[in-house]
């Protein structure tokens, strides 16, 4: 099997290039500095593909294409914002073709593509816009494609949810976790409070855990998550309260005078529940005080108060 060697045609007139192959061929296919030629534009195949035709032939057609590049100013853009590519190409190129992913872009919706398809543009950049990105230079003779570009698409967050979602309504001494969740890239940064004050030390992380020991634990807790790259951010909370048959005792505090001490009376505080937790009384049990029978002689709890 074999061709004419080394022809040479005038610029701008047709090549014309014969293949002698065995009668039992079945597949013939024509090749140029390693790109398999296909009927297109100015280049034809007769019948069987024993003869290639290219019209019009220019002194380009006699090298090979050179790569391709894929150029931006940024390859990170920010949800909504314009995505801007550019394809570098060798001055002999008669077409470029973009591909995202695998398929091929063209003009539509949000996709535009400048004349000559050097310059692709993407206004109002999604989540779906992210992806790898190639350009393809193609002539008459061969086509060669770009190394791929990864494009990435910063978003979020538009809302949180703490999981579980609440109310909750534990008992003391369960340990309680709550785990903030947002769609956002990057991951987002969280921070808790409780109560409308941070937590001291500051959390965080996105899973707040604690052991639920008095009623001071209990209100609402609150997640923000936040997105330093878009300057979004979303809050969501939860509330907290002691469980069924659960009931914080308030104790009260005597500041204790010694005998014959000239200082003042005793003064008695009554402490906030938020400041102490006391026993529990247990589901079932008798409301009602029970009473304990005092020996003669025995110092009662009052008696300090008589002195």
């Amino acid at each position: 099997m074999g061709c004419c060697p080394n022809p040479m045609v005038v610029e701008n007139r047709t090549l014309e290039l014969t293949c002698e192959a065995p009668p039992s061929t079945e597949t013939l296919l024509w090749d140029h500095d390693g790109s398999v030629l296909v009927p297109g534009g100015r280049v034809g195949l007769s019948p069987g593909n024993r003869t290639l035709t290219v019209q019009g032939v220019c002194r380009d057609d006699a090298e090979m294409l050179s790569q391709p590049k894929v150029i931006s100013s940024n390859f990170t853009v920010v949800e909504n914002r314009t995505l801007k590519l550019t394809c570098e190409a060798p001055p002999s190129t008669e077409t470029l073709l973009w591909d995202r992913d695998g398929s091929v872009l063209v003009p539509g919706g949000r996709v535009e593509l400048s004349p000559g398809n050097r310059t692709l543009m993407v206004p109002g950049v999604g989540r779906d816009d992210a992806g790898n990105y190639t350009c393809e230079v193609r002539n008459p003779i061969n086509s060669v494609r770009s190394e791929g570009v990864i494009v990435t698409v910063i978003y979020g967050p538009v809302t949180a949810h703490i999981a579980p979602p609440g109310p909750l309504h534990p008992l003391l001494g369960d340990n309680v976790t709550l785990t903030c969740a947002a769609d956002s890239f990057p991951a987002p940064r969280f921070h808790w409070s409780h109560n409308g004050s941070d937590l001291v030390p500051a959390l965080t992380s996105a899973v707040l855990s604690l052991v639920l020991r008095g009623v001071e634990q209990t209100g609402v807790f609150e997640c923000l998550a936040t997105n330093p790259h878009t300057g979004r951010s979303a809050t969501t909370s939860v509330s907290v309260t002691l469980g069924p048959g659960q009931q914080a005792v308030q104790h009260c505090r005597r500041k204790k005078t010694p005998q014959g001490s000239k200082d003042p009376p005793p003064v008695y505080e009554n402490v906030n529940p938020p400041a102490c937790v006391g026993a529990a009384a247990q589901p079932g049990s008798s409301p009602d005080p029970t009473y304990q029978t005092l020996q003669p002689g025995t110092r009662d709890l009052y008696q300090e108060l008589r002195t």
